[in-house]
């Protein structure tokens, strides 16, 4: 079509003189309709200038890791979460989980008051008097019957005072405090016990190995602490001059951790013992071992290459290179007891795993025992079963629940749900109606730790404080002063707690730890101090540990399955979901899955050759069966799992929680026995063979990626380690321009990523939601590729002359902040045009939704708003009013945090001289606990950001369109076979 006809005008022309008469009449009208009423601050409350955020030190609570976190608020209201530089766990960073805490803070589905079902036959809301008069008399009912001893308080693992104060409460009350956590690793502490005698978990040190050997630990993901590991994996796996740590993971499926591997071995389900102490053996054989191997030769020695090669489908060349390498490449580390690999064997693997660290003279080097996790508290899953047992008999008169629900993550087999309803009296103090919840007799909200409280201690080094940076949302209140509060009403408890706050117990706990703490001052400073910082942080000498005699004689069995299906079923943890503790939060919910780019669903993965067998294809529905039950679930092709494993992410399949968790997938732990690991007791994730079968149904499987190669493009590049030793570089470069570059002045805003470092963990993507109002949609708008996240992490599975024949490549795709950008010249409204410090503005309220900027935009990364999104009230509490909130028709990008930069310029503005290195970060940059990405000012030239545009791995994506992206790109380093 013409865009000129005889008489008439262009087309833009017509569009330039709609949009500037659409915004004259839009101030126009501003103008004219006046403001009825303006409240502002009279006296502003103490602390609160209007625009100027503070910032507040705590804990996240989301998993056990407990990582320090700092909160910004402004007006009054939460509206940020970033990582604690502070904190010995995280140093600053954060993980998905983490970030999307605040939709637990402001979600919707929140409990608003406390319930009671005690005088009705429905839950119905009352005040907290009643309330706690409610739980008074039915203790009271208790204590004048002599059932006190038949109370029990079921929490996830608590530590510090809230900790403390339970035990205390319930040892006033005859009762039990039990401490349930999905995933306690106990035949991980079992294994310490039998191996050195300490039943505890130790702190490894990652970042000081050469070699890492992980045997299924998923620590990128879920495993102990994953921020801290994924921080200290990045150190170890960086490029340091020339020259790069190697990492091997060994595990039936290819996970998250493994796809970050230089090298995934595929191995048969629950052989993992046999493989390590093959390698052990070998390591001995060779006389590399410091030790020796001392007592251990009569062991080891049955584990012969051929041996174990047979029963575990490792080849032998690849044991034997693993154990040259593990020996060579000092300090080396193994680690394992991850939970999808935690079979009836677990306690006996990690033993294994632990005589190879031995032999290789690894413990006090890279494993440290002195500073144990708190998680080695948590009771065992015998104690819970017992717990069943004592609620089937009627032993139980009165169940407390905290922050657990054992109804969804527990296994359906061991009828918790039916058991709780034996009980008389059911208390829950969930903020959320989930499944174990809905069972309750009486609910008493609790406040989320962003409105509380609390402390929390992850390991033995770090107390952190647990801080309220805003009142309460709705009407709830905290559990330590519910208990408190119904002490002091109940006669028995009268005058046992001095204390009538929880936070007059809190401060009474940290005195103690104020009087252990070394050079501190008076209590006022030490408490203020550890505010500020985030709690109390110490350093521990390693302690030294020995190998015990009996370890020699320690039995090795086969693991066991029940079932006589032709596939082992691996149900896995969510590095998005936990245990489906942030399946209610949408940010998670859109937030695709590293491996699949899958979304607002679960999926079952099978191999290539398996779904050939089963003839299913991509979105296919698959009938999965155990002797415990059937699930169905859509299909996903994946070639990083064994032909004869399938496997399915625990997180999804909620029946209750929230409008955004509901009916959402399926829960694989339905279908799962009632199995433990011999040894410690612990369950027995890995233990089922299952029978699947094609289901006629086929829906489109919602993802955000539709191609698992690059197809030659060359966009997530990489350099083998002999070419990078070697210093060859081969980068493609653009044909000589006619213009002449651009000049800048004081400032060229740039950023550089490094795959090497990148896990695709999309703390980023997380980060960039919640900083910059970008909206989530749904499951249908993302199945229509209308998806607004301004980062996505492209995912390609490339050939790789490797043990699996191929290897993972993430890459985070943002704008580019290209200097010659294609989308600029084609905007008819110049709603998107190049700034004076190298970015590619936005202005908005120019924007006319003609869409030409995305469709010549050689990245594919603006985002256009087919509906003006809504956040449901009080979501949108949480919305940063530094940035502008888009509406239908808009279009949007990213733009390097432009309020960030703003922010910054100010305050050097203020006194006088420019932006230095270092002085804030972008919000995807702050986030990445890889440390993957650095921002900085190219203008710069001692800038970190400058010195890596010039790295020799460093590389632009489609350098030859001449577009001059802002964004250096580092190569990853492959360390395939010759």
């Amino acid at each position: 079509m013409s865009e000129e006809k005889k008489g008439g005008i262009k087309r833009r022309d017509f569009l330039k003189i709609i949009g500037v008469a659409s915004g004259t009449a839009a101030v126009a009208s501003s103008c004219s309709e006046p403001v009825e009423q303006i409240i502002p601050y009279v006296i502003p409350p103490e602390g609160i200038i209007p625009g100027v955020p503070n910032y507040y030190s705590s804990t996240c609570r989301e998993c056990p890791a407990g990582c320090g976190i700092i909160v910004k608020n402004r007006e009054g209201r939460a509206i940020k979460i970033e990582g604690n530089p502070e904190s010995p766990i995280n140093t600053g960073s954060t993980c998905a989980m983490g970030q999307a805490a605040l939709q637990g803070l402001y979600n919707p589905d929140r409990l608003r008051s406390p319930l009671s079902n005690i005088n009705a036959e429905k839950l119905q809301p009352l005040g907290w008097a009643a309330a706690e008069t409610a739980l008074t008399q039915k203790i009271e009912e208790a204590r004048k019957n002599g059932k006190t001893g038949n109370i029990v308080f079921l929490s996830n693992n608590i530590t510090g005072s809230l900790g403390n104060l339970v035990d205390q409460w319930m040892g006033a009350l005859g009762g039990t405090h039990i401490q349930y956590e999905t995933y306690p690793h106990e035949p991980l502490k079992e294994a310490n016990k039998i191996s050195f005698g300490i039943d505890k978990i130790p702190t490894y040190h990652i970042e000081k190995t050469e070699y890492l050997l992980s045997f299924g630990a998923d620590f990128v993901e879920t495993w102990l602490s994953p921020v801290q590991y994924t921080k200290q994996f990045s150190q170890m796996h960086s490029v340091k001059d020339k020259s790069v740590g190697r990492f091997v993971h060994v595990e039936p499926r290819a996970s998250l951790t493994a796809s970050n591997a230089d090298e995934w071995i595929s191995i048969k389900p629950g052989t993992e013992a046999m493989l390590a102490l093959g390698i052990a053996n070998e390591i001995v054989k060779s006389g590399q071992s410091p030790n020796g191997g001392a007592g251990l030769r009569g062991l080891l020695s049955q584990y012969s290459l051929d041996k174990v090669s047979e029963m575990t489908d490792v080849p032998k060349e690849t044991i034997a290179q693993i154990a040259k390498e593990f020996s060579s490449m000092q300090p080396s580390l193994a680690i394992g007891g991850g939970v999808s690999v935690t079979g009836t064997n677990a306690t006996e693997t990690l033993v294994a795993i632990n005589i190879l660290n031995y032999v290789a003279g690894n413990i006090g080097e890279t494993v440290d025992f002195g500073d144990t996790l708190s998680i080695s508290t948590a009771n065992s899953f015998q104690d819970i079963t017992s717990l069943v047992s004592s609620m089937e008999n009627g032993d139980v008169d009165i169940l407390f629940v905290y922050d657990v629900n054992p109804v969804f993550t527990l296994p359906k087999q061991l009828n918790f749900k039916e058991a709780v309803g034996k009980v008389p009296f059911v208390v829950s103090f969930s903020s959320f109606m989930d499944e174990t919840t809905e069972l309750a007799n009486l609910i008493l909200p609790n406040n989320t730790p962003i409105e509380s409280w609390g402390d929390y201690s992850p390991r033995e080094s770090v107390h952190g404080l647990i801080q309220p940076v805003m009142t309460p949302v709705f009407n709830t209140k905290g559990t330590g002063d519910v208990i408190l509060s119904v002490s002091g009403q109940v006669e028995e408890l009268n005058g046992k707690f001095t204390q009538t706050t929880f936070y007059d117990y809190l401060q009474d706990s940290w005195k103690k730890v104020w009087t252990g703490a070394s050079g501190a001052s008076d209590f006022d400073t030490f408490w203020k101090e550890s505010l500020e910082k985030g709690g109390y942080y110490k350093e521990l000498p390693s302690k030294q540990v020995s190998l015990s005699p009996g370890v020699s004689s320690v039995k090795f069995p086969e693991p066991e399955f029940i079932g006589e299906g032709d596939f082992y079923f691996i149900a896995y943890p969510s590095y998005k979901y936990y245990d489906g503790k942030g399946a209610n939060k949408p940010w998670l919910q859109e937030l695709p899955d590293a491996l699949t780019t899958g979304v607002w669903s679960s999926w079952v993965e099978v191999h290539p050759d398996t779904a050939k067998k089963l003839k299913v294809e991509l979105g296919d529905f698959l009938s999965i069966e155990s002797p415990q039950g059937v699930i169905e679930t859509q299909v996903y092709v994946y070639q990083g799992i064994r032909p004869d494993t399938i496997s399915v992410m625990i997180g999804q399949g909620h029946t209750s929680y929230g409008r955004y968790a509901k009916d959402r997938g399926v829960n694989p732990t339905t279908i799962l026995p009632i199995a433990t690991d011999a040894r410690s007791g612990g369950f027995a994730w890995l233990s089922t063979k299952v029978s699947a079968a094609r289901v006629n149904k086929s829906e489109q499987f919602v993802q955000t990626q539709y191609t698992t190669t690059q197809h030659d493009r060359d966009i997530a590049q990489a350099i083998s380690l002999t070419e990078l030793e070697k210093g060859i570089h081969h980068e493609e470069h653009p044909e000589p321009d006619f213009y002449p570059p651009r000049k800048y002045n004081k400032y060229r805003w740039a950023m550089n990523i490094d795959l090497q470092k990148c896990v695709g963990c999309g703390s980023c993507v997380t980060a960039c939601y919640a900083e910059n109002n970008i909206a989530f949609v749904g499951k249908d708008m993302v199945a229509k590729r209308r998806d607004m996240a301004w980062i996505r992490i492209e995912r390609y599975f490339e050939e790789a002359n490797n043990s699996a024949g191929f290897r993972t490549s993430f890459l985070p795709m943002l704008c580019q902040q290209c200097g010659n950008a294609p989308c600029e010249p084609v905007c008819p409204v110049f709603a998107t045009y190049h700034n004076p410090e190298g970015l590619n503005g936005m202005v908005y309220n120019r924007c006319v939704g003609t869409r030409y900027c995305a469709n010549n935009c050689t990245y594919k990364v603006r985002k256009f708003n087919w509906f003006t999104y809504k956040w449901p009230e009080p979501l949108n509490w949480q919305l940063n009013p530094d940035v502008t909130v888009r509406s239908k028709g808009v279009m949007e990008k990213c733009t390097f945090c432009v309020q960030r930069i703003n922010h910054a310029k100010d305050l050097a503005k203020d006194v006088g001289r420019d932006v230095g290195e270092g002085e804030f970060k972008v919000a995807c940059e702050q986030a990445c606990p890889a440390e993957a990405i650095v921002f900085g000012n190219l203008e710069d030239h001692e800038s970190t950001v400058s010195k890596l545009s010039h790295d020799d791995r460093g590389y632009k994506v489609l350098a030859a369109v001449n577009t001059q992206p802002g964004i250096t790109y580092l190569k990853k380093v492959t360390q395939d076979k010759a």
